[in-house]
């Protein structure tokens, strides 16, 4: 599908913590919380592999003779109304 992005000019530029800043984040305080987490709450019981999909190939053809039996396919599909 066709996309279109917009960039501001500037946008890689990097910011950098104004005077104020670095003062203020001298003065905040660090919390450290201990981790709460109990011994053996989580554990693996299986691991399953994914069923295999089986897809059927159908060659419509060759070229442009190919074109007819590619539209008739996507009619029968839904794609095409």
């Amino acid at each position: 599908m066709p996309c279109v992005l917009g960039v501001k000019e500037g946008i890689n530029l990097p910011r950098y913590p104004t005077l104020k800043g670095r003062l203020a984040s001298k003065k905040v305080e660090v919390r450290s919380i201990a981790p709460s987490a109990e011994p053996g709450g989580q554990q693996m019981i299986t691991l399953l592999p994914a069923a295999e999909v089986v897809s059927e190939t159908v060659i419509l053809g060759n070229g442009p003779d190919a074109a007819p039996a590619v539209v008739d396919l996507l009619e029968e599909l839904g794609v095409l109304k």
